[in-house]
Parts: C-alpha cells; structure tokens; sequence
C-alpha cells in the first residue's frame, strides 16, 4: 500500500469515526443535511482527493479518492462524496479549467440542449439533489455530447428517497444555459458517465459488505445461547465463512478498480456484477445471524444493508454488466474465448 493511501485511510477513518455516528446516519432520513461532515472532510482536501489540482483537487491519483469513497460507505456516510467524484471527473474528461466549489451531484436521464442553448430534460433518482448547489448534467446537441452545469435552484425539483432514506430526487430542467456552463464533450460522455458511476458503487459496496462483516462478527462472539457465544455453533461459522468469503472477493474486485488510471469498461463490468451478486446472499447472512435485533432500524445494519440493496441497482446491476461481459467475450469468437479467460 502506498503511503499516501495509508494516510488518507487513517485520516478519513479518524474524521468519520468522529463526525458519522449513527445517529448523523439517522437525521438524514428526517431530512438534514451532514454540514460538519461534509466541511470536514473537504477542509481536509479528502473529497477530491484523487483529482486535478486546476479542479480544486489535491493532484492524487483516481484509487485515491475511490479510497476515501470506500471508506465513507463503511459508514453509511450520508453525503454526496462520489457524486462529487463523477461531477469532476467529467469536467476533467471534457476539459474544464475549473470545478464549482460546493455541494455537486450529476443527473443521467434524457436531456436535449437546443441551438439556442436550452437545456430540456428529466432524470429520476438524481443523489443527493435537493441539497447540491449544481447540478452537472450530460446532454445532447444535435447528436452531439455536451456536459451541462446549471444552478440547483433553477431545476424543477420532486423529492424522493432511497430504500436506504437517502435523497434521490427527480428533476426536469427547460432553461436556458450560459455558454460558459457548457462544455463540448467526446461522443462516449454519458457512457463515460455510467462506467465512473458503476465504479463509485462498487467500491462503495465492498466498503458497506467490509463493515456488515465486522458488525456481524463483533455480535456473534458476543452473543451468548445456551451458555456460550453463538460463533461456537457450527452453523453459525458456515453462514460467516460463507460471508467472508464474499466479501473477501468484492474486496478484491473493488482493489482492481483503483488500480485503474481510467474506468476501463470491462474492469468496471467485472468488479460491479461481482460485487452487486455477493449483496443479496451477504445481507442475508447477515441478517439471519444477527436475528430479530438485526432488523430493527435501531440497529445500524440496517444503514449498510439498505443502502447495499440501494446501490447494486444503480448505474446497472449485476445481471446488466454480465451481459456486457458475455457479448463482449463473444465478440471475437470461439477460437478467441478461452485465451481471454486465461488472460483476466
């Protein structure tokens, strides 16, 4: 492990560990904003801690801020930190000499900008949207691709939550667009987008599987039955194998994606459908071990399941990336297929 890494490890671990108690968790589902938390860590350099330093970022590499993402999900941070990641590495991806300072999410849905710069369009489950102050939006202008940044305040604006509780808002935009918030883009911008966004949630999830592990560990070498700890019954260790295991391969899964200098598609197909299939039979290990306690919202496995089944969904599933993977080995041949294998 690099130096640097170690540091903002141990650094992002101290701040969340301090300012993302489960009870901050909790107050964003009433509505209200991590402040603290946010100023925090950006005061720390640690939101775009892997990007450009003309964007406002710290000059890392791009493992650098999957990293700090990483570790926010291991506590169900509730702000907008990989949001933020995508908005910027867009702007780098087109060229932009600044980053809008602030709050940042991105909206992927329909958009059109017209000739005369209007921007038309809607988006669903748009993260974290009600409290970002821009919105960065990818478009189209006559077959073209462009990147659209626009004032939160000027969108329409319906709020809605995950099953995790966390905002994801749907927003129609028709406004007119100054041309300085308009940036000429290559033609793979939005599926640029998609692959920078599967990266955030799998690394994302290997971050929340990584802790639902140690909460599910911790309570079973705890929890007495029968006169001892329920880690002791035979059962119980085959369920926590079983888990371990998945994690132990989301893990690796989310290490080879910050290996990566760019989000290379198949690199993000494997790790996202890798880590969103260990989702389902992680939480439910998880939730049997645990029984009743681990059901109750009082209990904050709940923070990292629910936002497991949240994020597996987002910016493809396990079952859309296999495919991608399938054609994708198909397309060179039979002849091909087996030297390819052997090859990853």
């Amino acid at each position: 492990m690099r130096e640097e890494t170690r540091l903002i490890i141990e650094t992002t671990n101290r701040i969340l560990s301090d300012l993302c108690t489960p009870g901050v968790v909790d107050a964003t589902e009433s509505g209200q904003f991590a402040t603290q938390l946010w100023q925090t860590l950006n005061e720390n350099g640690l939101i775009l801690a892997g990007l450009p330093e003309h964007l406002g970022g710290a000059g890392g590499e791009m493992g650098d801020s999957l990293t700090v993402i990483r570790c926010a999900a291991r506590f169900a941070a509730p702000i907008p930190i990989a949001e933020t990641f995508i908005a910027a590495s867009l702007a780098n991806f087109v060229g932009a000499t600044s980053f809008s300072g602030g709050v940042v999410t991105v909206a992927n849905g329909e958009f059109e900008l017209s000739e005369n710069n209007t921007l038309t369009g809607k988006a669903n489950n748009v993260a974290f949207a009600r409290w970002a102050d821009r919105i960065y939006i990818p478009a189209k202008q006559q077959g073209a691709s462009v990147l659209c940044v626009v004032d939160r305040d000027a969108v329409e604006l319906t709020e809605q939550v995950s099953i995790a509780g966390e905002p994801r808002d749907t927003i129609e935009v028709n406004l007119v667009i100054d041309a300085a918030d308009i940036y000429q883009a290559p033609s793979e911008l939005q599926d640029y987008a998609r692959r920078l966004g599967a990266m955030t949630r799998s690394v994302m999830m290997s971050g929340a599987l990584e802790s639902a592990l140690e909460l599910v560990v911790d309570y079973s070498l705890t929890r007495q039955q029968f006169g001892r700890s329920i880690s002791k019954f035979q059962a119980i260790q085959h369920q926590l194998a079983t888990m371990a295991g998945e994690v132990a391969a989301s893990i690796r899964a989310a290490d080879s994606l910050a290996q990566l200098q760019q989000p290379v598609e198949l690199e993000v197909a494997f790790a996202k459908s890798r880590v969103g299939q260990a989702c389902g039979p992680c939480a439910e290990v998880a939730h049997q071990v645990m029984g009743a306690i681990g059901y109750t919202l009082e209990h904050h496995l709940n923070h990292r399941t629910r936002r497991l089944w949240c994020w597996r969904e987002e910016y493809g599933n396990e079952r859309q990336w296999q495919e991608l993977i399938g054609h994708e080995m198909c397309r060179t041949g039979a002849d091909e297929l087996w030297p390819r294998v052997a090859s990853l």
